[in-house]
């Protein structure tokens, strides 16, 4: 039975929290406010997107440890008061082997190092166009108050001043027009009502759906990071306490209701859990591309904080760092993500549940690459596999108006289906759906009445030279037959270590052909196995010897030698060589 304080929490969160899209277009504007700015959409990346950099400001919240981590993949910005505070800090970080070429600085006056709470929020417009929003800092704190405008400034980007007092340690998005704060947001701004405050982070925000929560932790900050945080557009991961605390009735009720909400894919939330049974701050880590950092407190559920975090963002480098950490102020708080403002974004909502094909399943996106540099077409597509099985390829289409489609094959009732669709551009970067790719790849299980597929025969065994010189490069074939007559992908094992990639497809029948060259001499065993295009695959073929007896690249190496050794001789026997060729 759900107790008392759930059932307030939930008749509390039904009464407050608007969709902006249920907001009156005719209601009206905030009361002192002059919105500066409008643009047709907008969207606020979250923080699991790709990053740039980090802000952080000396003297610092957070170890050299962290620092140093930080420059190994991203361009660290240390605000600083002067230049001879810059060079103090540039000294430090030699002397701590942070990669001092990863590191920039922002030279202006703070008062505190929580960069969180007072650092540039950054958003997209239509035209693909990185912007700043600064909002007015909910501290008394004049100096953190013009981060963002001297931030914007110093990277000539343009800024939009919102009149809404809050902080960045309260506020969370999804990155696809969904946020949460604590109902501190509407305590600071009793000029506003709760519409006009919808209204005013959809319009420079772009969010859509403003979920404003209780806050469960019972502290004076009321900070949303304090407790639970976006891991993904539909995980979001919440402390989890012992039943004997004080907070827990509170903290479950919140889980309730976001198990109970639909992410922007439409499905109910995934809420991952954290054991904080003394107040430790684990969800107050910071997501930085592909690694995440943790606060851990030496305590003896840091391991137990770290393998959360694993299970619910698998594929992710999860490192753990002490600190001086508290319940209230950790990482999250002393780190602020800087969204890279050319990033290659893709916009997708995955195929779940049960999905029915009879003709194959299409996986369609939006691909928006904000460095308005061309797509690599080749390296743009779908990567999926049936049961656990080996990856297979389908590049995508152009559709128009930056959509994209790809189709997978239909498969046998029950498969499970897994892919990730994978995007280039010729800015050099690469990036997934979901981020983080393969290791947390979309699923979904095969409906209807497809017909049972075969995999291929067994591929006859290669044919070709079975004899020959090291470094020359010779040519293998093979074929084999697919009962259902699919296409057919053939991989070469060429017994030195090395496979080549799935090759082809080729008709059923066809004969197939690779080449390939040893560097050293020996005896190889080639062999080679095929699949058809719905990923069914054969045995490996029985296997040719061939023996390079040759090894021409020693050859090359002792004459080479010779010469620089015995340039008299070398000459005298060339000559002799030479008259005898002729």
């Amino acid at each position: 039975m759900m107790k008392r304080n759930q059932i307030l929490f939930s008749l509390v969160i039904i009464s407050l929290i608007v969709p902006v899209s249920m907001v009156s277009a005719t209601s009206d504007e905030p009361q002192n406010s002059n919105f500066s700015y409008s643009f047709a959409t907008i969207r606020q990346p979250g923080e699991f997107e790709p990053m740039q950099g980090v802000l952080i400001r000396y003297p610092f919240g957070i170890s050299y440890n962290v620092i140093k981590e930080m420059a190994e993949d991203v361009n660290v910005v240390t605000i600083v008061a002067s230049v001879s505070e810059k060079n103090t800090v540039q000294s430090q970080y030699q002397s701590q082997g942070v990669d001092i070429s990863h590191c920039t600085y922002l030279i202006a006056p703070t008062d505190t190092y929580w960069t969180r709470d007072y650092g540039p929020w950054f958003i997209i417009n239509e035209e693909n166009v990185q912007g700043i929003v600064d909002f007015t800092y909910n501290r008394p704190r004049p100096n953190d108050d013009q981060i963002p405008t001297k931030y914007a400034s110093n990277q000539s980007i343009p800024v939009y001043n919102m009149p809404l007092v809050t902080a960045g340690g309260n506020y969370m998005t999804d990155g696809q027009g969904i946020a949460i704060s604590t109902t501190l947001v509407w305590e600071e701004n009793t000029g506003y009502t709760h519409e006009q405050i919808n209204q005013m982070v959809n319009q420079y925000l772009g969010i859509d759906t403003y979920h404003v929560v209780p806050d469960v932790n019972g502290e004076y900050i009321k900070h949303i990071d304090c407790w639970g945080k976006y891991l993904s557009p539909d995980t979001i991961l919440i402390r989890e306490v012992p039943a004997s605390h004080s907070q827990y009735d509170e903290i479950e009720a919140a889980v309730d209701y976001f198990e109970s909400q639909p992410s922007c894919y439409g499905t109910p939330y995934h809420v991952a859990r954290v054991y904080t049974p003394n107040d430790q701050p684990y969800t107050n880590s910071l997501i930085l591309n592909n690694k995440v950092l943790v606060p851990i407190t030496g305590s003896q559920w840091d391991d137990d904080a770290i393998a959360s975090y694993q299970a619910a963002m698998p594929g992710y480098e999860v490192l753990g760092f002490t600190g001086s950490w508290d319940s209230t102020d950790a990482l999250h708080c002393r780190a602020m993500g800087i969204t890279d403002r050319y990033m290659l974004y893709i916009e997708h909502t995955p195929l779940t549940s049960n999905q029915s094909g009879e003709t194959g399943y299409e996986i369609q996106a939006q691909i928006y690459p904000y460095s308005e540099q061309n797509l690599i077409a080749s390296s743009t597509g779908v990567y999926w596999n049936v049961n656990n099985g080996s990856w297979n390829f389908i590049q995508m289409t152009p559709l128009g108006n930056n959509y994209y489609s790809a189709v997978i094959p239909p498969q046998v009732n029950g498969s499970i289906v897994s892919y990730y669709i994978h995007a280039e551009d010729t800015s050099g970067r690469a990036e997934n759906h979901p981020y983080i790719g393969g290791p947390d790849a979309y699923s979904f299980t095969a409906q209807g009445d497809i017909q049972q597929n075969n995999p291929p025969e067994q591929p006859q065994r290669p044919t070709g030279k079975t004899s020959g010189n090291a470094g020359s490069t010779y040519l293998y074939s093979t074929s084999t037959t697919d009962a259902d007559g699919d296409q057919v992908l053939y991989m070469w094992d060429w017994g030195d270590g090395n496979f080549s990639d799935w090759l082809g497809p080729y008709g059923s029948g066809l004969t197939a052909s690779a080449q390939h060259s040893w560097d050293v001499k020996g005896t190889y065993s080639i062999r080679v196995k095929a699949k058809d295009t719905a990923s069914a695959e054969s045995n490996w073929s029985e296997p040719l010897a061939v023996t390079m007896p040759c090894d021409f690249a020693n050859l090359v190496y002792f004459f080479e030698r010779f010469e620089e050794r015995f340039p008299t001789i070398y000459l005298f026997l060339q000559e002799i060589f030479d008259r005898f060729s002729n």
